[in-house]
């Protein structure tokens, strides 16, 4: 109960009362999101779904004023612990990290917290079931005019083919994003050329791409090359644990001599022979600065 809804039994409490009240609150809330634990996360949130019920924006505002970071990775959220987090963020205006990942979240509670996320710099959203539905309400975020999203992390989140499209449309459009992180997805050939596709876009700016174990074959491989060969932004690639082969070598050293922002690629646990393993790290000889990791 806040400090207003105490008056009505106890009576008017001294200005100077109230003002220690909210301060002692502002520095629960402060060592409490720097606290890692549990119990630490699980009062944070306790505390943020008080100041919901209070529905007081200025007690809100001057609670979580300084609080520029979220995570509630490893717990599990209830779409109402979503909706209190989509308020918490909507009103304070300074959250850059949200990080939930592993936290059982599916469609509903990415719909829940969808009005706020475009506000944050950082979002963490790995590890739960979202499903194509709940990557198209994140997508929303990105086309936002207002969007402030510069790294989305959605690695195993139930992404296939079908999500992928509208999440590659949302990205040709959006010019905040540079990290994006889609590893562990079902995307296969078409879905990765899809995602690639957006980055030609000039609005989309994405410098580091990370599709780990998404199913990228041989002739997916081909396509991207050829739509990632002139990006002007790509600095990191990471490939790994896919099923390319020696016969995708070309292709891939083509984009290693040919694009010169990228800086790192992964192409390691694919099904690369030993010579061809070589050739490809060979490459890194007349790029000073590049490195393949394989």
């Amino acid at each position: 109960m806040t400090v207003w809804g105490l008056e009505e039994f106890l009576g008017p409490f001294p200005h100077e009362t109230t003002c220690q009240v909210i301060e002692w609150v502002k520095e629960e809330v402060k060592c409490q999101s720097g606290n890692k634990s549990e119990a630490g996360k699980r009062s944070l949130l306790n505390t943020l779904h008080y100041l919901f019920e209070s529905q007081n924006r200025g007690l809100a505002q001057a609670t979580l004023g300084s609080v520029e970071t979220l995570s509630f990775s490893g717990m599990t959220l209830t779409p109402i612990d979503c909706a209190v987090l989509s308020h918490a963020i909507g009103l304070c205006g300074t959250i850059k990290h949200l990080d939930l990942e592993k936290c059982h979240i599916q469609c509903e509670g990415i719909q829940r917290l969808g009005p706020g996320l475009h506000n944050c710099q950082e979002l963490r959203h790995g590890d739960n079931d979202l499903g194509d539905s709940g990557v198209k309400l994140v997508s929303a975020s990105l086309r936002n005019p207002e969007c402030k999203i510069q790294t989305l992390e959605l690695f195993n989140v139930g992404l296939t083919v079908s999500g992928a499209k509208d999440l590659a449309s949302a990205l040709s459009k959006n010019r905040s994003l540079t990290v994006l992180y889609l590893s562990d997805n079902t995307l296969g050939d078409s879905g990765v050329k899809l995602v690639s596709a957006a980055l030609r876009n000039p609005e989309c700016k994405i410098q580091k791409l990370e599709l780990f174990g998404v199913g990228l074959t041989d002739s997916g491989a081909e396509d991207l090359v050829s739509t990632l060969s002139t990006d002007p932004s790509l600095t990191e690639l990471s490939l790994e644990s896919n099923l390319l082969t020696d016969r995708s070598a070309p292709a891939l050293g083509r984009l290693i001599l040919t694009l010169p922002s990228l800086q790192w690629i992964g192409l390691g646990r694919n099904r690369f022979s030993e010579t061809g393993r070589k050739e490809l790290r060979s490459l890194q000889e007349p790029r000073p600065g590049l490195t393949v990791n394989i």
